[in-house]
Parts: C-alpha cells; structure tokens; sequence
C-alpha cells in the first residue's frame, strides 16, 4: 500500500495513503466522460457560431477548446483539490505540507498535463516517485492522496471564535499564516486513528515554539491547538 509523507509547515510529518494509479486513472476516465458528454452538447448547441465567419468561428472553437481544457484546473481550484472523477474515488490533490495547492501551484499542475499524458511520463513518475508524484506534481510540490470518509471526531469547538464575548487567548496566533493554520485544522480533523494523538502531540509542541507560548498545565495539546485554532479566526474576523 503506497504511502506519502506530508511535511507540515510545523515539520511535523503526516502519512498519508497515496492513490492507486487505478485511482487516478478511474478519476481520469470519469472527468474525460464529463468533458466529451459536455463538450459536444455544449459544441451542438452553439453549432451556428461557425456560420457567421470563418475567422468567428475559429476563435469560438479555440475559446470552447480552452474552456473544456480548463476543467481539471478550475475544478481542483474550487473544489478543494477534487474534480468530479477525484470525488466519486475519494482522492484529491494535497500540497507535500499537508495545505490546499494554491492557484499558482494548480495552474503548474495544469500546464505540465499535456506531457504526463501524451508523453507517457505520467504513469511512470506515479509509480516510482517517492510521494506517488506525476511530473506535474513534482514541478508544483503537490500529491494525489485518498480521502477518508469516516466521519470527522469533532467540529472545531463548535466555532467558539463566531460567539459574542469571546475572548482569544493566545494573541500570538496573528504571528501565523493561513497555510499553518490549515495544517492545524487538518491535524485536529484526523480520524481517531493510533496516529492521531502523536500528530497532535508533534503539532502542539511545534506551534508553542512558533508561537513563544506555554500550555498550561491543566490544558490538553488537542483544547490547546483548538484555542490557538479558534483564536486565530477570531483575529481574522476582527480584521475584516
């Protein structure tokens, strides 16, 4: 069972199961079907386009071609790293540090796609690479991970930060960014699995260094990293 280390921005180290490159090549098959059912219904009900001019014509068939082209990448941008096929596969695009890719690193991810898959390159990087990396995700520092479907063990203290009269408690936390503070997100979503607790042990211990900060004594790491979590929010709310 292939495996992907993700290195979090605290440096603490994530392992999560890689897709298969059945997987992906499921997923693949399933977004090529959305795009030539939905680019030919799309191509027969503008078919009068091409009547007008030929040069009209061209320049509607290479915006249609871009558009169509597009779908992985304007998909896995607003869908948190999942086209239709990745969801239906419980898989999605993960960063190596454990964050949502941001748009530059989607569209890296975009562009080398013509050389995995009409190259060949593709299947052969998946397969040896260490993280399970295509050419595209080596050039943009991401992975293909599955998604578990278990439900998650908590809701962040039910968003203690939206309530009337919070008081955060740790106004360090304005010291982070938001790729950090996913990452705490993420640790503290991990399923109750015999890893969890070391993830969050790791974590809290690393965010108290970042932070300059002391957990008191009578404060768990997990209500610790769910304070500085809630904190956080609370200062971003204040600054909108």
């Amino acid at each position: 069972m292939a495996q992907t280390s993700i290195i979090t921005g605290q440096y603490v180290c994530l392992h999560q199961e890689a897709a298969t490159v059945v997987q992906r090549f499921l997923a693949w098959l399933i977004d090529y079907v959305i795009i030539t059912v939905g680019g030919t219904i799309f191509a027969l009900a503008t078919s009068g386009m091409v009547y007008l001019s030929e040069d009209i014509a061209i320049i509607w068939i290479l915006l249609m071609t871009l558009i169509i082209m597009a779908y992985p990448l304007y998909m896995e941008i607003f869908n948190n790293g999942q086209t239709v096929g990745k969801s239906v596969m419980s898989i999605r695009v993960m960063c190596l540090d454990g964050s949502k890719p941001s748009k530059t690193a989607s569209m890296l991810r975009w562009l080398l796609y013509l050389i995995d898959i009409f190259m060949g390159m593709g299947l052969f990087f998946v397969v040896f690479s260490k993280n399970c990396q295509r050419v595209g995700d080596l050039a943009a520092g991401t992975t293909v991970v599955k998604v578990k479907r278990e439900k998650r063990p908590f809701v962040l203290s039910d968003y203690q930060f939206t309530k009337v009269g919070y008081l955060p408690s740790y106004p360090e936390v304005t010291k982070l960014n938001m790729r950090q503070v996913s990452v705490i997100e993420n640790v503290l979503y991990t399923n109750n699995d015999q890893m969890r607790e070391a993830y969050i042990d790791q974590l809290a211990l690393k965010v108290e260094d970042a932070l300059g900060v002391l957990r008191k004594a009578n404060v768990t790491k997990e209500q610790f990293l769910r304070t500085v979590y809630n904190d956080f929010q609370y200062y971003a709310l204040e600054a909108v």
